[in-house]
């Protein structure tokens, strides 16, 4: 059986205009204090590394960025097939006292959220928040939070212990961040003057997606038996 209780939040791309306003006014002030250097040397520039253009699509641009601004975009380069991962519902119904000889019937159940999960190719996770439009993966162009609640009245037959289980569906996705980085024009007459973007690269980038797709089960097993689906 198949349920979908996805709560999607839309991927948001920043306000252009209103962000490059602020960065000027941030960056006028990096650039009397020397901290910029011109458009022409930004290719060379350690400021273009992944750790700080990641920083930028984490919403932290200016400041704790030396200056850099810019727009983000993973580009989608290969998705796996589907897969599920099962996990228990709430408290086990247990009916392991000795002696017993009759069934026990209770309701159990939980709410469990799954958010997307982002990691680089050395496998180090990254943040990345609401600054990102994705490109490619056109099922998954969102950013995704699934929640699924999962309850059901179960029964433990004598020296057996049951519990409600749910299967939630992951894609796995391969490609790169692709950072729009702001160039300025730091000798305009009056201050910073905003000239266009250059790309720089986020390389080997894994997202890791909650696809929507929901399977209930149970898991029974004797007394003194480990449950074969992880809590």
């Amino acid at each position: 059986m198949h349920t979908d209780t996805n709560t999607m939040t839309p991927t948001h791309t920043p306000t252009k205009g209103r962000r490059r306003l602020a960065a000027a006014a941030g960056i006028a002030g990096l650039v009397l204090a020397g901290a910029l250097v011109p458009a022409t040397a930004a290719s060379a520039d350690d400021r273009f590394g992944p750790d700080n253009l990641n920083r930028v699509c984490n919403g932290d641009a200016g400041m704790y960025t030396g200056g850099i601004t810019g727009d983000c975009t993973f580009e989608v380069q290969s998705e796996s097939a589907e897969r599920v991962d099962w996990l228990r519902y709430g408290e086990p119904v247990s009916n392991c006292n000795e002696g017993t000889t009759t069934a026990i019937s209770s309701q159990v159940g939980d709410v469990r959220s799954f958010a997307e999960t982002w990691k680089s190719g050395g496998g180090v996770s990254l943040e990345i928040k609401n600054v990102l439009t994705i490109e490619g993966g056109a099922e998954y162009s969102q950013t995704r939070t699934t929640t699924s609640e999962r309850r059901d009245t179960v029964t433990a037959n004598p020296g057996r212990k049951t519990a409600v289980t749910l299967g939630t569906g992951f894609a796995e996705q391969t490609g790169r961040i692709r950072v729009d980085v702001d160039v300025w024009d730091n000798g305009a007459r009056w201050g910073p003057r905003w000239v266009g973007t250059e790309a720089h690269y986020i390389d080997d980038v894994h997202r890791t997606v909650p696809t929507g797709y929901t399977e209930k089960g149970q898991d029974e097993v004797g007394c003194d038996s480990d449950f074969r689906v992880p809590a």
